[in-house]
């Protein structure tokens, strides 16, 4: 009995040295197999479920992975194709590291391709699921699409509703509004200011959406007029749009409700302003601050005459 179980010990030695040995010896005679591979990571559902328990501590790993990652990859060749992945499975297995995906999105927008700005709205996407009042999982989405890939009609709808929710500052909207100025986009800066309008009680406010309104109906108008003189002459318009009245396409340049001056701008054939709406913003809030300074002025000033 001794013997027979001192021989099939020795014959099961032999079952593992043998492939151990085979393995050691193909590894020895070809390349390293890749270990960073998309493989290397489960799927975000099946990963709920993968590491029974231990999911939050899991969770803490392999951010400290994706960090190293990071890290390796920022001092070679600046690509991380992985890191949406590892982001994926980590919020899967913990949802409350919210920093995990702002950390991952500007990492992955940094490398500034189209590919790595939809990897990026990927996970601003996933943040929007899970943190669906947090204004600026949607906001960036929009920054990224405008800022990195120029696709303003991508970017104005999500910039604009991150900028309307709860919690967003007031000035993200005048921002947003500038930059709609500034890309061209009047008909859709118009409908979300007007939509914006609707929806306000504040009295400041309203005054200051009227003449956003008002400014935008004059960029749609002028830039309908320079497309009719385009078509008309086959050539653009003068700098300051002087030629748009001379033709009789237009009776009078309106006046930019803002102080400004519209133009036409060769570069990127778009009519334009030297408006500043963010600088207009500010008066506005300068303004109203003083008012109400004055308003409590006013009130304090029988209690000292009282009691004098």
């Amino acid at each position: 009995m001794k013997k027979l179980s001192t021989l099939i010990a020795f014959l099961l030695l032999l079952a593992v040295i043998y492939p151990f040995h085979h393995v050691r010896k193909h590894l020895m005679e070809n390349d390293k197999p890749l270990v960073e591979t998309i493989e290397a990571y489960p799927e975000p559902d099946f990963a709920k479920v993968m590491f029974l328990g231990l999911n939050a501590f899991t969770a803490d790993l392999l951010f400290t992975r994706s960090q190293y990652y990071y890290g390796s990859h920022y001092v070679t060749d600046r690509t991380y194709p992985l890191l949406e992945q590892m982001a994926k499975v980590i919020m899967a297995l913990n949802p409350d590291l919210k920093f995990v995906i702002r950390f991952a999105e500007a990492a992955i927008s940094s490398m500034r391709t189209p590919e790595a700005i939809e990897s990026a709205n990927s996970l601003l996407r996933l943040g929007a699921e899970l943190y669906p009042d947090d204004y600026e999982f949607v906001f960036n989405q929009g920054y990224n699409y405008y800022i990195y890939l120029g696709e303003m009609e991508k970017a104005y709808p999500l910039m604009y509703k991150g900028a309307r929710m709860e919690g967003a500052p007031e000035r993200l909207f005048w921002m947003v509004s500038r930059v709609t100025t500034m890309g061209g986009g009047y008909r859709l800066g118009y409908e979300y200011t007007k939509e914006k309008l609707s929806q306000t009680k504040d009295k400041n406010m309203k005054d200051q959406l009227e003449k956003e309104l008002k400014h935008f109906e004059n960029l749609i108008y002028l830039t309908e007029a320079v497309d009719k003189y385009i078509q008309e002459y086959q050539k653009s318009p003068d700098n300051d749009l002087t030629e748009l009245i001379k033709k009789k396409i237009v009776k009078n340049i309106p006046a930019d409700v803002f102080g400004g001056k519209y133009f036409f701008d060769d570069k990127d054939g778009k009519v334009k302003t030297t408006t500043d709406g963010e600088r207009y913003y500010l008066e506005t809030q300068k303004r109203k601050r003083e008012q109400e300074l004055k308003e409590l002025k006013s009130k304090e000033e029988p209690e000292i005459l009282k009691s004098e």
